[in-house]
């Protein structure tokens, strides 16, 4: 098993919105880094992207991670995003992908616009200069677009490595968020097209047995385990801050259905972008 990357710790709390339906929504934004970041939690971040440096110190040109998880509510869209905020501090030119079709949250936590993204140009809708995004912190993102009735297909395309191939021209690194892996196969089926993968573990949440799945999977397709991130995670007061505890929960589901006009729906409106 792989060495511990880096316990990441917050004491930013999740704060209620108001969704359209009138109903509590989450403040994904509060939860990213900032200027008025904890000093603390911005510098195990740091830790975690000189731990990734190091594990990448061998691989030539640019370097592709794959973020995930064992199952859902660990953190996962949080740390990878934070992660590449600070590749990003660093100088280091970086593009962010969220590949999670089915659950996206990137945009959500980068308040971005998700009319058109990855799914998008997966499906031949959309080139891929039209789903960039640049964003304030210096990401480069690319949202995950409308959620497809065939993701696991799109992810595993040939467009998929014409992307990956291309956005390597021209960056450090590519950080790709994809889903759990006890959950859906994406993850998996992406690794053969990534120099490394990364897994968020949360503290008193992941239990052994899912992790040993995951870690199972992942290495049944060969994918080169970088290391875990350690989430949700209560401290004593150190040399650098007082107690602190990150804490980030959501609901995270997989149930989805498409109906027959779901899918003429996706088809029509991204036919009409093509035209």
């Amino acid at each position: 098993m792989a060495n511990n990357l880096n316990k990441v710790s917050a004491n930013e709390k999740v704060v209620s919105r108001t969704d359209k339906g009138g109903n509590p929504a989450r403040d994904y934004t509060k939860v990213i880094l900032n200027e008025d970041s904890d000093f603390s939690i911005v510098e195990a971040y740091k830790s975690t992207r000189t731990n990734l440096e190091y594990a990448l110190a061998a691989a030539e040109g640019c370097k592709k991670i794959i973020f995930t998880s064992a199952m859902p509510s660990e953190g996962k869209t949080t740390s990878c995003i934070n992660t590449a905020i600070t590749f990003a501090l660093a100088d280091a030119k970086i593009i962010l992908i969220d590949a999670d079709l089915r659950k996206p949250k990137v945009h959500m936590c980068l308040e971005l616009e998700n009319n058109t993204g990855f799914s998008n140009y997966l499906a031949g809708f959309s080139e891929l200069d039209e789903v960039i995004q640049h964003c304030k912190n210096g990401l480069d993102v690319i949202t995950s677009g409308q959620i497809p009735p065939n993701p696991s297909e799109l992810l595993v395309s040939a467009r998929m490595e014409k992307a990956l191939n291309e956005l390597a021209k021209s960056y450090d690194y590519i950080i790709i968020d994809a889903p759990p892996v006890n959950i859906v196969s994406d993850a998996v089926s992406m690794a053969k097209f990534a120099t490394g993968v990364a897994i968020v573990v949360k503290e008193n949440f992941t239990t052994h047995d899912a992790l040993k799945k995951a870690l199972s999977s992942l290495e049944f397709a060969n994918a080169k385990i970088l290391g875990f991130i350690l989430n949700d995670v209560v401290a004593t007061k150190g040399y650098y801050s007082k107690y602190y505890k990150y804490r980030y929960r959501y609901r995270y589901g997989y149930k989805y259905k498409y109906s027959h006009n779901d899918e003429n729906s996706y088809s029509k409106s991204n036919a009409d972008k093509k035209n």
